[in-house]
């Protein structure tokens, strides 16, 4: 049996093992035929070694995505080690065990994938296994297919909430408790006999006298205040709590993208805004295999924009300048990957 046959046996195998709803999307003997193709390609002579590109990227659709991805684990193995019988049949070297890796990719269709090879040095191959490692561990829950086949079970139908009680009417002496003593004046008492009026004691409210209630009602006076500024024990005397209000409503810095070869414009929102090709964890999200996942990141110090490199595979570029972390100016080019960006900053 050919390395062609026998991948093309294991790959069944695979979706074979699997829930029932699991089937190939596409064909992958194609995928291991374009991958041959493109180890040609990027086979160099390096050190009078031929040797072949380790890093494998393979696009598709985001269906064909969520289908596959409990099963990328098994799919990237067997893919990469075809790859590997093919290049030691070709005499070729690998400065590491070959990588494959999916990706999305939004363009594609369902049934449709494109295939990448890419020379890396030991140390990018290695620091992108880890990587690759740990997105295929969050993602080895059963899903795709098999969520659709198995649907969950009805939600729990949530209890009806509570009617808010009816506000009842406050006592009058309901507040006293709050305010200050030296605020409340001594109230005097009326009396229906024309009595000399007696103080009340500070601290103690007026007794309420119900109408219809004994002989003879007494009307119940006003508590006399003085006129005082308002105290919020929380936050202090006066009105401190404006110069916040008003630093609150001060626009958000951010700045544009605009892709050199599309026109297309990416906003970045401050205080911080990851690039990267992975939507669930980047801000700007750009379809390029060669755009890490978490590729760069642009930050707003209060004056300036920053762009840092998080250690990507291939670099961030400032006006053709490598750089880690740096200033940018209206008008700076940044290069990602394949991807030519051109910096705006908003006016505020």
């Amino acid at each position: 049996m050919s390395f062609l046959s026998d991948f093309e046996s294991r790959i069944g195998s695979v979706f074979g093992a699997a829930p029932q709803g699991y089937t190939e999307p596409f064909s992958f003997k194609k995928l291991a035929k374009r991958a041959a193709r493109e180890m040609e390609n990027e086979t160099y002579e390096i050190d009078g070694v031929d040797t072949a590109p380790a890093l494998y990227t393979v696009l598709v659709s985001s269906a064909d995505d969520s289908l596959m991805r409990p099963l990328y684990e098994q799919i990237t193995y067997e893919t990469s080690s075809f790859v590997t019988a093919q290049a030691q049949k070709k005499g070729y070297a690998f400065v590491g065990s070959p990588l494959v890796r999916f990706m999305v990719d939004p363009s594609l269709k369902s049934g449709k994938f494109a295939v990448f090879a890419e020379n890396v040095d030991a140390g990018t191959l290695a620091r992108l296994r880890e990587e690759e490692r740990a997105f295929l561990a969050g993602n080895s829950s059963a899903g795709g297919a098999a969520a659709q086949v198995h649907p969950r079970g009805r939600r729990q139908e949530m209890p009806a909430p509570a009617p808010e009680p009816m506000p009842v009417a406050a006592p009058a002496a309901d507040g006293l408790d709050v305010i200050p003593l030296d605020v409340i004046e001594p109230a005097p008492i009326a009396s229906a006999s024309g009595s000399t009026p007696m103080p009340v004691p500070l601290g103690e409210p007026a007794p309420v006298v119900v109408p219809g209630e004994g002989p003879g009602s007494v009307p119940v006076p006003q508590t006399q205040r003085r006129s005082v500024p308002l105290v919020d024990p929380r936050r202090g005397v006066g009105d401190v709590a404006a110069p916040a209000a008003a630093s609150a409503e001060q626009p958000i810095a951010t700045c544009l993208l605009i892709d050199r070869q599309s026109g297309q414009t990416y906003t970045a929102t401050a205080p911080a805004t990851v690039i990267g090709r992975e939507r669930s964890q980047a801000g700007v999200v750009l379809r390029d295999p060669n755009v890490s996942r978490r590729h760069a990141e642009l930050s707003f110090d209060g004056r300036d924009w920053h762009i840092t490199d998080l250690g990507s595979t291939n670099g961030t570029l400032v006006n053709d300048v490598d750089v880690r972390e740096c200033v940018l100016r209206n008008g700076d080019l940044i290069t990602l990957g394949l991807m030519n960006l051109e910096f705006r900053e908003n006016p505020r």
